[in-house]
Formats: structure tokens, C-alpha cells, sequence
């Protein structure tokens, strides 16, 4: 009776260890209005995930940054392109490295993964071409922009009485010394039991710490 009650408060702390759902969130720096330097969009990263709301631009799912200049932005825009998994992670990569490989490359260039392979020709699985490079990428007139925004890694708030995943397995410890204490010849069972609850517990909660909180910050907005 008491292993299994030192087991059940064992898994009730690490499972208040476990960060709660992130919900997307607005971010402006306190006291301050919305951007509107035009600078800022230059300054992501490429191949970062964006939003952008623009005349004439269609879903604001699945674009990517590839670059901007004083008058013009471009996408990689993806929501409409059917592309295998492996083509579509590469493309992203590439847009995150070799951005200029979406501009118009001036020599020729080569990049595989896998089954793809991605040239200045276009999208290739296998040796069959499934894309063209414009078909994935959009210029866009900078005047015609009214918003920007981007998904941002944050520290997620921790609740009044939340623990930390490393503050949950720390607190499994002392209980599994008090369920071996009085588990005499049964502690083969005791063990078992004890991984195959705390096991997963831990697991989730180092996956669920890893993932991380995002928020969506304004990076540009028209006046």
C-alpha cells in the first residue's frame, strides 16, 4: 500500500512538471507601437518562418523568409506546392543557407539530401523534377506590405506551483526510496512498476522542454 502510494505522489509531481500547451501570443515591446521600420524586415534571418499580410498575397501559411531589399521582399511559399517530405525540409534549408540559390544564381550550384536534390532547374526526387524554383518563391513590392511578422523562441511563464521537468525527476527520487523501503522480496515489481510510470513522465516532459514557447512577434507593420 505504500509503494503504491509513493508511486501515484511520484507521478503526480512530475506530471505537474510538464509545460502546459503554448498558445501563439502577440509580442510588443512594453509602452512602444507596432514597427514600422522597413529595416527590421531586412534583418531576419533567412529561412525563418514569417507571416506576411500584402496586396495581392494569398494564404499567410507555410512562408519562409528568403531575403528583402529597400524596395522589394521575397517568400518561399509553400502552402499551395505539393512537395515530399524530404523535398520540402530541404527546400527550407537551403532557403536558410544558400538564399541566393533563390535569387537568380549566376553559376550553377548543387545541393542533395536524401532522395531530393535541389538546383538552380528546379525541385528533384529522384530524377524525376517536381518543382521549379519559381513556383515556390514570390517578390513582392515593399509598398505593398502591411504587415510582417515572425515566430520567436521565448521563455515560457512558469505557474505559481509548476515545477521544472528537472525539479520533477529530482522529486522522484526520494519516493522510490520510500517504495523499496517496504517492498522487501517484491522490489522486482516495484521497480517495474516505478519505470513504467515515472519512465514516460520523464520523457514527455524533456521532449515537452525541448519544443520550447513561441510567440509571434511584429516585426513590421504599415503605419
Amino acid at each position: 500500500m505504500k509503494s503504491a502510494l509513493s508511486l501515484t505522489l511520484a507521478a503526480s509531481l512530475l506530471a505537474s512538471s510538464l509545460p502546459a500547451q503554448a498558445q501563439p501570443r502577440y509580442f510588443y515591446p512594453p509602452a512602444s507601437p507596432p514597427p514600422s521600420d522597413w529595416s527590421r524586415v531586412r534583418a531576419i534571418a533567412p529561412g525563418s518562418k514569417v507571416s506576411v499580410s500584402a496586396v495581392g498575397l494569398g494564404g499567410q501559411d507555410h512562408q519562409y523568409f528568403v531575403s528583402a531589399s529597400d524596395k522589394t521582399l521575397t517568400l518561399l511559399m509553400l502552402a499551395d506546392v505539393d512537395l515530399p517530405r524530404s523535398a520540402r525540409r530541404l527546400v527550407i534549408k537551403m532557403a536558410a543557407t544558400h538564399p541566393d540559390l533563390f535569387m537568380g544564381p549566376t553559376k550553377w550550384v548543387e545541393f542533395s539530401e536524401g532522395s531530393a536534390r535541389i538546383t538552380p532547374d528546379g525541385v528533384f526526387v529522384r530524377s524525376h523534377r517536381i518543382a521549379d524554383l519559381s513556383d515556390l518563391t514570390k517578390t513582392i513590392d515593399a509598398k505593398e506590405v502591411a504587415e510582417v511578422t515572425r515566430q520567436v523562441k521565448a521563455e515560457r511563464p512558469r505557474g505559481r506551483f509548476e515545477a521544472s521537468p528537472a525539479e520533477g525527476v529530482a522529486a522522484l527520487v526520494p519516493f522510490l526510496g520510500l517504495s523499496f523501503l517496504g517492498c522487501h522480496d517484491r522490489c522486482g515489481r516495484a521497480a517495474l512498476a516505478v519505470a513504467a510510470i515515472g519512465g514516460p513522465i520523464i520523457a514527455a516532459s524533456i521532449i515537452a522542454a525541448r519544443k520550447g514557447h513561441y510567440t509571434t512577434e511584429v516585426v513590421y507593420r504599415v503605419r
